[in-house]
């Protein structure tokens, strides 16, 4: 298995207030010490028209972590494609994947919030040939630069023809285990039924809610965080269920539901119970884990310190693991 960290939004909300310069500076230490503590990847994360900043251009920043460290890739996750101009995203990507000596992996999702939409002009029944589009580009300008193509979805269908194109998948950290599950099987059923395109199977990653720690008021802290962070996507009026008839991740018509459920998938405990968790992780048919750590209210120095834990206690053991 394969171990980074994320999401990094750089946003300023209401309950963990910061100034805009905050964020973005401690991004780049952030991605020093993820270097230094020997994780593979940084993801980051991008919305528009967000009253706390939520970032929204993400590969400048992405290539401003890049610029920081020599060893860590730096990922999107997601750059909501249907919004951009395909051939401008496909140069700034190609440019960001040759400067970085190809460390760029550069996830895209079709986004799902109608005033992102509105407020970039585009209609959102053009979304999907608009997506089409645009990784048309990307595969012709980007990819031979050296950036990796990965897709945000959250549907069976929708994985299915991320792998039929030979390209990774990335399912979100609110996904219960049993949907990870489904979701990386028919991944690979998509790519098997494709002709195996590239020879090799593409991977599956998955944000997973983690958090290291024996001390029962680190605890509470740390499950308090994920729901707040939850509750913040139940105001961005994140939903899959509705509009693409997936049964989790309805945070419009059951919003205290929903975040019970996305803080029930927290891996939390001392080493031993993460290990088990992450092998549980493994078994559902995912390559890389993506710890979602960066999660509303937690400091700095918190986030750093459980990072640190993880790479020390945890990565050892499950660096030979592979998914089933």
């Amino acid at each position: 298995m394969r171990f980074g960290a994320g999401l990094w939004c750089l946003q300023a909300t209401a309950t963990a207030p910061r100034h805009h310069s905050t964020a973005y500076r401690q991004l780049l230490e952030d991605a020093v010490a993820l270097e230094a503590f020997g994780y593979e990847g940084m993801w980051l994360s991008e919305h528009h028209f967000f009253y706390d900043g939520y970032c929204p251009a993400v590969l400048p920043a992405a290539a401003a972590a890049l610029a920081v460290t020599t060893r860590l890739r730096v990922g999107t996750g997601m750059l909501l494609l249907p919004m951009q101009r395909p051939e401008r995203v496909a140069a700034l990507a190609a440019d960001v994947a040759t400067a970085s000596g190809g460390r760029l992996d550069l996830g895209v999702g079709l986004g799902y919030r109608d005033v992102e939409f509105d407020g970039k002009g585009v209609p959102r029944a053009q979304r999907v040939p608009r997506q089409r589009a645009g990784l048309a580009a990307l595969r012709d300008i980007a990819v031979p630069a050296g950036a990796t193509i990965w897709n945000g979805s959250a549907t069976p269908a929708g994985v299915a023809r991320a792998g039929a194109r030979g390209q990774g998948v990335m399912l979100s950290g609110a996904n219960p285990l049993t949907l990870v599950r489904e979701l990386a099987a028919a991944h690979r059923e998509g790519w098997q039924e494709a002709g195996r395109p590239g020879g090799t199977r593409p991977p599956v990653a998955a944000l997973r809610n983690v958090w290291l720690t024996e001390d029962a008021a680190e605890r509470r802290a740390a499950l308090d965080w994920q729901r707040a962070s939850y509750v913040l996507y139940a105001g961005l009026g994140w939903s899959v269920a509705e509009r693409d008839s997936t049964p989790a991740m309805d945070f419009l018509s059951d919003p205290g539901g929903a975040i019970a459920d996305a803080v029930a998938t927290t891996i939390i405990g001392p080493a031993p119970a993460i290990v088990d968790g992450l092998h549980e992780v493994a078994e559902a048919g995912v390559d890389h884990v993506i710890f979602r750590v960066v999660i509303e209210g937690a400091p700095q120095a918190a986030l750093h310190h459980v990072l640190r834990r993880l790479a020390d206690e945890v990565l050892p053991v499950m660096s030979t693991v592979e998914a089933s």
